[in-house]
């Protein structure tokens, strides 16, 4: 049943028993006809038949122009919504309602994944997405209010509690997002809560809100009692406050900052308040710097066919490394933030934030935000307020951006969608470009996938066009290509040569140093050895936690576990024969920094891992130094080898190409086949013609040949036809049930239980492999046992497995895997 509200401004309101000066009166329309019947008032509304009640407020019913009487200059803006959420009554059929909240508890227990009805006082308003207290039980709970309804038959629900408050005086979440969260909790077998939580930050759940949506001002509200010392520091702060009006407090301690404990001495005394100004403002009017490229025929081609695509549209827009995508990004993000939308842009790794946001400042100016991880919990606080308020216009992020509250998103863009560090390996375990293919069906936003080796699943879509697809096969201007050397590192090693670099890198290396050019080295492993064994009797030093070898990293000395970070002095006997034959064998990027070093000692040599890039400011460093070519050789872990543009690299050597080839994983091939592609893009990007060595002990298997030729076309026929026959997706659906206890006769009873119950889902359709240990079989002090469940999606399927991962605590399912270790 629909009613009116009236928003009326502040003003001074005479001769009535209106007490507030800033209000809004809801009144249902029934109610309002009974009243006009009485009152014989009568007034209209534009574009409605119906005529809108008088206003009514403490007693008092007022027509339009008896309010103008009362009231001095206000405007009265009638807006028609649906029923205020509280209980009524209908004076038409003597019927009472009464408006149910279907609540979230924010709990996340097995049994309360679901939702709780409670009664809305009748003082009270709540919204769709905001946040309550609640009882529950003996104790009080928050909760997030996911529906409201209403019920006539109140008889039956007077059991209900009521809610008791509400935590925001608005919604946290909007009703996309609460719906959105449902969707998350369904498709991904998690809670809900757990859905809602990775939407809202830390900093947002834990702190009251007034304290990132506002300003605080420090001002004067009474004299001293005690101002003898007049040359005291909380004096002069008073006297200065006194004499110059209200002061933000950041502005007045970045200019007096030694005044900071003078302030909170001032305000405990009570002659100095701080209060909150809102900051709030309207969205950003951008002016965008025009583009310095000029389009080529494909990228015009793009840009025209996306943007000519219907609303919610989604698009594989494949192009070789060096095609120019990114250019085709900032084209039509031009083109949607014009329209008054808001834009979002995900990179797959933190160390690619840096030379985007700097692309997207450059052309569109200060109304780019960033988020990732290594933010501060103000920071991610204040980013979602500005993407909430629209005063970000753009923002580029990581995964978790996907969930930033925009009003008006209109276009989301996954800039090398291939990666897997899209899917979270926690729950809830979603996958970002699922997400973003939701929020297009459900607000409009186009989606872009930009690639030069998509997932394979991608590739598959868009193939059955289930998406849209357009290649980009050229690199803009008249770069070309760089040509792929493959080198057998068998047959090196049959020529006597021991190096990690074969004589074909060595000699490329030679080249771009004498030059003054730049080269980049990649290994997808960082320490200094692999793993430290004894020559005797083999026992390799492994983590008394995970069921790993130990990596040696010779700056610290110390030899680490990459999984629970245990660590421990190198030893000098084997613990197992008393040998001191201990060895260090296998290489990781600080010892290619080291072979560097010593094979070109004037070579100035750059590391970029985990073990060097810990913290926000090194990231930024890292691309300035290299950019400004303050370093020869950059050698580097995957977080390089995809996304960077440095013109003046001419060489991309790969030290070890097929190191996740004979890992347990499905995967396996098209993980090589992407980090070869994305590697060997980032030479030949400048002027300068670029060279690429590969080296590898497999050389001859596929994913290295398609590489070779950058072809993917040619990896994805063969790729392809694997998946077809073995069933994996896109063929087939994937769950990976995990059992983790501390105890392995506890874990392997554990999985035998889950065994049992998941036998039934054979007969659904599904293949059952397992119960066997996990390829790391214990990790971090825990057993780890796995049960691979491979076929159709049913909802039948998904019951089951949905009880199964409510029951056993101890055991995670991971829908559509990304890891299988």
């Amino acid at each position: 049943m629909p009613m009116y509200v009236v928003r009326l401004p502040a003003v001074t309101v005479r001769n009535s028993r209106i007490k507030s000066a800033e209000s809004s009166t809801r009144l249902e329309h029934s109610m309002a006809h009974e009243h006009l019947r009485g009152s014989g008032a009568s007034c209209s509304s534009p574009g409605r038949k119906e005529s809108p009640p008088p206003i009514c407020h403490g007693g008092l019913i007022f027509g339009i122009d008896e309010m103008w009487r009362h009231c001095a200059k206000i405007h009265v803006e009638f807006v028609w919504i649906p029923d205020p959420h509280r209980q009524k009554k209908n004076f038409f059929h003597g019927v009472a309602f009464m408006t149910i909240a279907d609540v979230v508890i924010d709990r996340i227990i097995p049994g309360l994944d679901q939702l709780w009805s409670y009664e809305m006082p009748p003082d009270l308003s709540v919204a769709v997405g905001q946040r309550v207290r609640i009882p529950f039980g003996r104790t009080q709970s928050n909760g997030i209010v996911t529906r409201l309804r209403e019920e006539n038959d109140v008889d039956k629900k007077l059991a209900l509690k009521p809610i008791l408050g509400v935590v925001e005086p608005y919604p946290l979440l909007s009703p996309y997002m609460v719906e959105l969260g449902l969707w998350m909790a369904q498709e991904y077998l998690c809670f809900p809560m757990q859905a809602y939580k990775a939407m809202l930050p830390r900093s947002i759940r834990l702190k009251p809100w007034v304290h990132f949506m506002a300003e605080e001002v420090c001002s004067v509200v009474a004299p001293r009692q005690n101002s003898r010392h007049s040359k005291s520091r909380k004096q002069q702060l008073w006297e200065l406050l006194q004499n110059r009006g209200p002061m933000l407090k950041r502005e007045l301690l970045a200019e007096r900052p030694e005044m900071r404990s003078a302030l909170r001495d001032l305000v405990k005394e009570g002659s100095v308040a701080l209060s909150y100004r809102d900051k709030s403002q309207s969205p950003h009017l951008i002016k965008s710097h025009p583009s310095p490229y000029t389009l080529n025929e494909e990228q015009a081609d793009a840009v025209n066919k996306i943007w000519a695509g219907s609303i919610g549209s989604k698009w594989l827009l494949e192009g070789i490394t060096g095609s120019g995508k990114t250019e085709v990004y900032l084209q039509l993000i031009d083109k949607t933030i014009q329209q008054g939308k808001q834009v979002l842009v995900l990179v797959p790794e933190i160390a690619l934030t840096p030379q985007t946001v700097l692309r997207f400042q450059t052309r569109f100016g200060d109304c780019v935000g960033l988020w990732h991880s290594s933010l501060t919990d103000r920071d991610r606080a204040l980013t979602w307020q500005a993407a909430r308020q629209g005063e970000l216009t753009i923002v580029v992020g990581v995964r978790s951006a996907i969930f930033l509250p925009f009003e008006q998103l209109g276009l989301i863009v996954l800039d090398e969608e291939h990666e897997g560090t899209y899917k979270q390996e926690e729950h809830p375990r979603y996958h970002t470009r699922d997400v973003a293919f939701w929020l297009a069906d459900h607000i409009g936003a186009k989606v872009i996938l930009g690639s030069a080796t998509p997932a394979l699943e991608t590739a598959f879509f868009a193939r059955q066009n289930v998406i849209g697809w357009i290649r980009l096969t050229r690199r803009i201007g008249q770069r070309t290509l760089p040509p792929v050397e493959i080198v057998d590192m068998r047959q090196e090693l049959q020529d006597g040569n021991h190096s990690i670099f074969s004589r074909a890198l060595q000699h490329e290396l030679t080249q771009v140093l004498s030059r003054s050019e730049q080269a980049i080295l990649f290994l997808n492993r960082r320490g200094y050895a692999s793993f430290v064994m004894c020559r005797d009797c083999g026992q390799a030093v492994q983590c008394p936690n995970c069921a790993v070898t130990l990596t040696y990293h010779q700056n610290q000395n110390q030899l680490v576990c990459h999984y629970c970070f245990f660590s421990m002095d190198p030893p000098k006997l084997c613990t197992h024969c008393g040998s001191r034959r201990i060895r260090y064998f296998g290489a990781g990027t600080e010892r290619v920094a080291e072979e560097v070093q010593k094979l070109w000692p004037a070579a100035r040599v750059l590391r970029a891992d985990r073990d060097t890039l810990n913290s926000r400011q090194s990231y930024f460093q890292l691309y300035q130094d290299f950019m400004a070519q303050r370093a020869d050789v950059l050698v580097g872990t995957q977080m390089i080898a995809k996304g960077m543009d440095f013109s003046q690299v001419s060489v991309v050597g790969i030290v070890a190409a097929d190191v996740a080839l004979h890992l347990p994983d499905f995967r396996r091939s098209e993980r090589t086949f992407q980090l070869l592609v994305q590697a060997s893009g980032r030479t030949g990007r400048g002027e300068k013609p670029g060279k690429v060595v590969v080296q590898a002990y497999e050389p001859e298997h596929f994913a290295i040949q398609s590489a070779k030729t950058h072809s993917y076309d040619g990896f994805y026929r063969q790729e392809i036809e694997y998946r077809k026959e073995l069933g994996y997706p896109p063929y087939g659906n994937l769950w990976l049930l995990e059992v983790a206890e501390t105890s392995d006769d506890r874990a392997q009873r554990t999985i035998s239980r889950i065994a049992e119950k998941v036998h039934v889902l054979a007969g659904m359709g599904l293949q059952i492999l397992g119960p066997a240990p996990a390829p790391l079989p214990k990790v971090r002090g825990r057993f780890r046992y796995h049960i691979m469940l491979k076929g159709p999606k049913t909802p039948e399927i998904i019951a089951v497995l949905s009880k199964i991962e409510h029951e056993e605590l101890s055991c995670s399912i991971t829908v559509d895997p990304y890891y299988m270790l």
